[in-house]
C-alpha cells in the first residue's frame, strides 16, 4: 500500500450516489453480474457477501464519463491479467 498526502481541490467532478455493479465468479470461470443502486458501499458489499456463496466477486462503482466505466473497489477478477509476479496490473490516480 501507498500513502501519500493529497490536496482535495484538485478534483475536478464527483458522484455522490453512484450506482454499483458486482460480478460474481464461480470456479467453472462463470460470472452472474448484477447492478445495485440506491444503496451505499457497505451496504453493497454486505449484499455480496450474502450472495456469494462459494463465489468471488469484484465490486465496481459505475462511472458514466464518455460512456459508462467502472472503478474497482473490491475483490479481483480472475480473468484480470496479472504481471509475471502475479501482481495485478494497476493504475494510478498520479
Amino acid at each position: 500500500m501507498d500513502i501519500r498526502k493529497v490536496d482535495p481541490r484538485d478534483q475536478t467532478w464527483e458522484v455522490g450516489e453512484p450506482s454499483y455493479r458486482v460480478y460474481f465468479h464461480d470456479a467453472a470461470g462463470a460470472s452472474d453480474e448484477h447492478e445495485l443502486s440506491g444503496a451505499d458501499v457497505a451496504e453493497v458489499i454486505a449484499w455480496a457477501e450474502r450472495q456469494r456463496g462459494e463465489r468471488t466477486y469484484v465490486l465496481y462503482a459505475c462511472v458514466a464519463h464518455d460512456g459508462l466505466g467502472l472503478v474497482r473497489l473490491a475483490g479481483s477478477d480472475p480473468n484480470e491479467p496479472r504481471d509475471f509476479s502475479g501482481r495485478r496490473q494497476r493504475d494510478d490516480c498520479q
